[in-house]
This record gives structure tokens, sequence and C-alpha cells, in this order.
């Protein structure tokens, strides 16, 4: 299905946009956000013929593109003007003054349309330093020809994971089947999954006060709950504490798990026409523990758009970020590209009636939770590795659940006192 906006509404929007004559440069790079890009720049130059948009290629290594932003903003450069971010560079960058504020340029409305728990990956001193172009995020694919051999419903709570992994191990009786496959390597992975069992305790990295509190009683629980999982229920094979994304998904893809909790991007191997699971599986939001059917527990990624705070030509760039991030142009690239919009309205556009999956990947994200990246900045690689540490620890039993726990709280006020 194409989307394209209507003339009337493309007419309505030719006459409301201020005028303006600058010469932009947005730096990107060409596969993230793929065709979307020369789409949107073709568009926007027509509306703005006085306007002119240079599209710095950058590199789709992050590492790579990270290294040339800093350079970059180090030197107090003013292009480019707009610029693509990591959801996990957007608190650093605001807090070294490296993201112009959006408060002052775009009004609150415009601001206020983007899913809250991204806006939070950019907020920092109470101001949104970065829109949030496109997302990503952890989701718990099932078995479903499996459930309903069963006649199992499909899980909600932690708790009806158990249950019906029991039930499908016990009714398989297959050495090599598991009941539960993630990426548990000490990797960043390790970590925002780490976050999604937390948060659907009631619990997380922050307390209601903002405070660091890994080691409360709900994140105790919730992280004694992944220990007993492999430990204790034995749902899941020792070798997922060395498991990266796509080694789960080779083992659910096997056809050796019934559950398996990564990222979305599995959805198109397991999908593939040679999959041997495909049209055998389904996904459904990150479970939660019993009594917290409304935590957060999706744990989102993503990219950024933001503005230069060197940039000569500050409200053309606020202009065009408006437009670029638009819901319109969200709506056509999630249609056309198959990208997540970060502005939830889209969702529930009659337009999204053609891409049931991601419209059901965006309902997930109405429970979506950011790593802390905003409110520990340039401390936040440190902050991870710390977590992914002990979080560790913990799994592999060489320190009890309290005690991988307190040893990080303690690390990371250290880390965080100043």
């Amino acid at each position: 299905m194409k989307f394209t906006i209507p003339a009337l509404a493309t007419a309505v929007a030719l006459t409301a946009m201020p005028a303006f004559s600058a010469e932009l440069v947005l730096s990107i790079g060409s596969r993230g956000y793929g065709p979307a890009v020369d789409r949107n720049l073709a568009r926007y130059e027509e509306m703005h013929p006085d306007v002119s948009i240079e599209w710095n290629k950058v590199s789709d290594v992050p590492g790579e593109t990270r290294k040339l932003y800093v350079t970059s903003l180090t030197a107090q450069s003013p292009t480019p003007d707009i610029f693509a971010v990591d959801v996990i560079w957007a608190g650093e960058f605001a807090q070294r003054g490296w993201l112009e504020p959006l408060n002052g340029l775009l009004d609150e409305e415009t601001i206020g349309a983007f899913n809250p728990s991204l806006l939070a990956a950019s907020t920092v001193d109470d101001k949104v330093h970065a829109l949030p172009l496109y997302a990503d995020g952890i989701h718990f694919f099932y078995r479903s020809d499996l459930l309903e051999k069963y006649g199992l419903d499909v899980p909600q709570t932690w708790e009806d994971v158990v249950a019906a992994s029991n039930t499908i191990t016990e009714g398989e009786a297959n050495p090599q089947f598991y009941g539960f496959v993630s990426m548990w390597a000490k990797i960043e992975g390790l970590f925002m999954n780490w976050l999604a069992f937390a948060n659907g305790n009631g619990g997380g990295f922050y307390d209601a006060e903002g405070n660091v509190a890994v080691n409360s009683p709900a994140n105790i629980e919730a992280t004694q709950f992944m220990v007993d999982l492999l430990h204790e229920h034995r749902m899941a094979p020792d070798s997922i504490l060395n498991a990266r994304p796509d080694d789960a998904r080779t083992l659910f893809q096997q056809g050796r798990a019934a559950f398996l909790m990564v990222q979305d991007f599995v959805y198109a191997p397991l999908s593939a026409e040679n999959s041997p699971v495909a049209g055998k599986f389904d996904f459904t939001r990150v479970p939660y523990f019993e009594g917290h059917e409304d935590a957060n527990s999706t744990t989102m990624g993503g990219w950024f758009l933001g503005i230069n705070p060197n940039s000569e030509n500050k409200e053309a760039a606020a202009d065009f970020l408006a437009d670029f991030t638009a819901k319109e142009q969200q709506l056509t690239a999630a249609v056309e590209d198959n990208r997540a919009p970060t502005i939830q309205a889209v969702y529930d556009d009659e337009a999204m009636a053609g891409n049931e999956t991601l419209a059901k990947f965006g309902k997930n994200y109405d429970f979506g939770v950011v790593r802390p990246s905003a409110g520990t900045g340039s401390d936040y690689p440190r902050v991870s590795e710390i977590m992914q540490l002990e979080i560790t620890n913990a799994l592999h039993q060489q320190k009890t659940v309290e005690e991988a726990l307190n040893d990080a709280q303690a690390e990371l006020e250290a880390l965080l006192a100043d």
C-alpha cells in the first residue's frame, strides 16, 4: 500500500509554512531511514524554494558517526545544522551543550505528539533536545502453533510464561527444546533485558524521586526471577549466558524454543519463506509480573534528530526538523519503508491497516521505557558496563542477587556523585 498526503493538506501546508531563506546541512546515514530521506528533502525544498538542503551521508556505523560528530561539535562548527543521534547519545550531547534545546524553537503541541518514553531520552533539565525519528525495541515472540497445540493463552505475565513453558517443554519431551531464549551475554542487550524485567515488576533504574535505586526490593525480586528462570525452572539453555540477539533468534528459528525476547529486527528472518517457524509464531509486549499490568516493560531504542547549537540557521533548521518528523512523513515512512513511527497517533491511522505487524509493534511502545542515558549523560557507557557486570555476576551465581545489585548501587552512586 502506498500513502500520499492529500492535495488539500498539502495546499494548506504550503500556505501555512513560514518563509525562510537558508542553506542547511543534514547529517544522517543512508541506510537507517532509507528512501524517506530523499523523499522528505524533495518535498520540503518544493515547499520552501528559498531553502536548499545538503544531505551529508554519514556512516551507518554508529561509532564512526559519533566520532565525526564529537570532532565537529567540539570545534563548534556551524554544520551540520541538523544531525541524527542514537537514543543513548542524546543525553550526553545535551549535557555537553551539543544539542540546541527545542522548547524555544518548537511549540509544545509539536513536541508533545511524540512517544513520551522516547522523549525522556533527550530531555535534560526539563528541556527536550532532540525529536525521535524512528523506534525499535524488545518484544516477546512466541510459538503460536505450540500454544494452540497445548490449549494455552498468550502469556501476559512472567508467571504465565513459566507455566506455559513447563506445559510445552514437558509435552514436547525434547531435551534440545527450551522454554525461553534471549540475549544474556554481557552486552548492552543484557542491560536492556534487565530494565524490562525490573520495570515489569514496578522497579527500574530510578525510584519515584529520580534517585538511582537499582538495589530496590522490586529490582532484587525481578533479578532473582531471571536467575531462577535459568537455574531453578531450567527454562533456558546454559548458552543463554553467552547469547547475543542473533544467537537467540537462531535457536528460536530452528524450532528449539517456545519463547524469544529480543529486538524487533528478528521478525523479518523469522517470517522469511524458508524459515522453519514462518507462520508458526507471533509476538506480544514483554510480559510483566502479576499486579503490574501497566508497567513499562518494552525497552526501546531508536534514532533522533537534533539541531546543532552552532548553526547559523536555527529557526529554519527547527522548521525543517518539525516537518521531517511530522505525522504525515512518519506515516509515509511506515507504510512505504516499514519504519516504526515515534508519534503514537500514526499507529491508529487507517493507512496502517496494510502493515499490521508494524502497528502491533507500535502498541507495545505504549509501554516503553528507555535506558537511563539522559540522566547519566557522558557517564552512561560506564553505567551500562557496571550493570552488565553485576547482572552477569548474579546470573552466573558468582554473587547473590542482593550482593550484585548492592555492589552496582555503590559503584553507581560513586560514579554519579559529581
